[in-house]
């Protein structure tokens, strides 16, 4: 495919796991539609600047501007997230009602699939974080909690991943899924951007909510839980 059958929007672009995206993203031919929603942030740009690439600034707040960006895109990878993981109102504005006015415009562009980043910790795999980040991280997961409920009464085609860990070694390609909080683990981000770009055409990842994990860092107790999706 070619043109805008192969656009795909990248929101949190400029983090660390949304540059591996758009690597991926481009290894796997798409052309790549990098949200800037920082406007101004201090960041290496040059990554930007690939063959392939096109950056587009939006406002997270702003379904309006949020559409006007995802115009003539067919798909959409969300790996936005809080900077102030303890910040109740920060987490709220960012991991909830950021991710549900990035649906909403995806939605209303008619994008194909939505990818949007979770964790694992979130809704039905809380028990599957030790009590202390439970405690620790409370706020922020409770915030993706209610975008990932919004995600999936939503309508549009998505995939949600829960991610282990985030390590910044280098990839394995050891990827396991797990489905409904069984497991935890680390996994690291070019792993997590590999999954993120298969998920947008992959049938059987559709309308799923997946935790991704490294095989070799789920405890043996736990190993059965894991699946081939």
């Amino acid at each position: 495919m070619t043109g805008t059958e192969k656009i795909v929007v990248v929101a949190g672009a400029t983090g660390r796991t949304g540059r591996l995206i758009i690597h991926e993203a481009l290894k796997q031919g798409y052309r790549v539609r990098a949200l800037i929603l920082r406007a101004g942030g201090t960041y290496d740009k040059s990554f930007l600047k690939q063959p392939g690439v096109e950056s587009v600034e939006a406002r997270l707040e702003s379904v309006a501007s949020l559409e006007e960006a995802m115009e003539g895109a067919n798909y959409m990878i969300s790996a936005i997230g809080s900077k102030k993981p303890f910040n109740r109102r920060e987490n709220d504005r960012v991991d909830n009602e950021g991710n549900q006015n990035l649906v909403l415009a995806a939605k209303a562009r008619g994008l194909k699939h939505v990818v949007v980043i979770s964790s694992i910790g979130v809704g039905n795999s809380r028990n599957a974080l030790m009590w202390l980040f439970r405690l620790l991280m409370g706020p922020v997961l409770k915030a993706k909690e209610k975008s990932e409920n919004f995600i999936r009464a939503s309508g549009i085609d998505y995939t949600i991943i829960r991610p282990g860990g985030l390590t910044d070694t280098p990839l394995t390609g050891n990827i396991a899924f797990g489905e409904g909080g069984k497991i935890s683990g680390r996994i690291t981000r070019e792993e997590v951007a590999r999954v993120c770009v298969a998920a947008l055409t992959d049938p059987t990842l559709k309308n799923r909510t997946l935790e991704v994990v490294n095989a070799t860092t789920v405890s043996a107790d736990r190993r059965r839980f894991l699946i081939n999706p």
